[in-house]
């Protein structure tokens, strides 16, 4: 029995090269033999008649300065070795063997077809698939363990067809129906939450639109500063800053309606024309019925009714209410400052929370629960292309009333207000409407006489008082430059 016969890697080289210049093995490796053995004599006989030398002669010596020359950065691979010889061979052939020697599923796209030849001796096989690739205008995408081979213009096309895109500002879950509403029905995108990524696929037509929608779309948003003053003031101040805000205002931007202070009616407008006073374009009161543009919301009771007016000039307010307020007219409640993005809504909460006292049957212990008596705002800015503020505002009041209670809890009066009001940047819009009912009663009387039975009205004086104060809401809106 033969033993078989293992060929070094040199003299595989000179066998695979045998083959290609159609000489034995043997004959080749002996001529290489004698020209290293007798150095002078092949120069001898180079200098006088031209020697033609084997073509695997140069390949070896090639290979061996090739060996001692650094290799150029490049890819690494680690491939298993291998040596291949093929003479126009099918490339599916070629990729039949790669599947083998690799373990990887291997697809062809339809395109790839064409004959192979190559001789290659140790290389790995990642390498060895790089170089058929590359000499062949292919390319390959792996997927987890599958090798797909496809020409590079097909995938090319087909990653032009997808993006990859981080958002800065947006999130990517919001974005999603909009970008799904100009998507083609091969088109889809999925929203990744971790690195608030889209993965968008569709036609290579459609991607460059759905760029430069998401520029549109992933902008920084502006912000508005929104600081809110509640003032508690007395009715007659109350009335007078009224009457002071509905005359001469500054800025008179396009308007739809008009409201005044109480007891005044607002100049009608024509179309394109500014009222006069400034205006509130819709809003709807506690009762839930419509609000007249063109009419005022008058105070019928201290219980109900808000009042709505814009006044532009800032500055002339601050000055009323400083004055005001050093000679006892107002006291402000809390000045609280909010900074929220464009549409977004702002809060703001201040009241007490009041105890509500539930007896419980068959001799049980009672049970507290707690309700809010609070004064809500809620404010959501939108910034027009003109620079104004277009403000959704939203009052809420509610208030005890130990004067009416039911098993001894107060009852809570409830007053609400919603109005959308256009006004410029650093504007400010007044509520009022807020009224506040204290009653006191204040006893004096001659010690010990006064606490006779009867008689001793005769010597006590019973002083009943009731106050009223309202409060007054400064919404003012600027825009925050960046």
């Amino acid at each position: 029995q033969k033993k078989p016969v293992v060929i070094e890697p040199a003299a595989r080289a000179i066998e695979a090269a045998a083959r290609f210049a159609d000489k034995p093995a043997s004959e080749l490796l002996a001529t290489k033999t004698k020209a290293a053995m007798q150095p002078q004599a092949a120069q001898s006989s180079a200098s006088t008649t031209p020697a033609i030398q084997p073509a695997v002669n140069m390949a070896a010596e090639q290979k061996t300065q090739m060996s001692q020359t650094p290799a150029s950065s490049g890819p690494k691979y680690s491939g298993e070795p291998i040596s291949v010889n093929l003479k126009d061979v099918d490339l599916k052939d070629f990729f039949r063997l790669i599947h083998e020697i690799s373990g990887l599923n291997v697809v062809l796209d339809p395109n790839v077809h064409g004959n192979l030849t190559i001789v290659l001796d140790d290389v790995p096989w990642d390498q060895a698939l790089d170089i058929v690739l590359k000499n062949n205008d292919l390319a390959r995408e792996l997927e987890g363990n599958v090798l797909r081979i496809a020409t590079v213009d097909t995938l090319k096309k087909e990653a032009d067809a997808r993006l990859t895109r981080f958002l800065s500002y947006a999130h990517s879950k919001d974005v999603v129906p909009t970008i799904k509403k100009f998507l083609t029905q091969r088109g889809d995108v999925i929203s990744d939450d971790r690195t608030n990524a889209l993965i968008i696929s569709d036609i290579p037509n459609v991607m460059p639109g759905i760029d430069r929608l998401l520029t549109q779309l992933d902008r920084k948003t502006q912000e508005v500063e929104i600081e809110a003053r509640v003032v508690a003031a007395t009715r007659s101040f109350a009335r007078d800053i009224g009457t002071q805000l509905g005359i001469g205002w500054g800025n008179k931007p396009s308007a739809v309606g008009g409201v005044q202070s109480v007891g005044t009616t607002p100049t009608a407008v024509g179309a394109g024309v500014a009222p006069n006073p400034m205006y509130i374009v819709s809003g709807s009161g506690s009762s839930g019925t419509q609000i007249p543009l063109f009419s005022n919301l008058p105070v019928t009771s201290p219980t109900s009714g808000l009042q709505f007016v814009n006044a532009s000039n800032n500055v002339r307010i601050d000055a009323i209410l400083t004055m005001a307020e050093s000679r006892g007219l107002l006291k402000i409640l809390s000045r609280p400052r909010v900074v929220t993005q464009n549409n977004i809504q702002a809060l703001v909460r201040q009241g007490v929370r009041v105890p509500i006292v539930t007896q419980a049957q068959l001799g049980g212990p009672p049970t507290v629960t707690y309700v809010d008596a609070f004064l809500r705002l809620t404010v959501v800015p939108q910034i027009t292309s003109e620079g104004t503020i277009f403000l959704n505002v939203d009052v809420e009041n509610t208030t005890p009333d130990f004067g009416r209670t039911v098993q001894g809890n107060p009852t809570l009066i409830t007053q609400q207000a919603t109005t959308q009001v256009l006004v410029t940047d650093g504007g400010t819009v007044v509520i009022g409407g807020v009224i506040q009912t204290q009653n006191s009663v204040n006893i004096t009387q001659v010690p010990l006489l006064g606490n006779i039975p009867a008689l001793g009205n005769l010597f006590k004086h019973r002083q009943d008082s009731t106050s009223n104060q309202e409060q007054i809401i400064f919404i003012n809106p600027r825009i925050i430059q960046t």
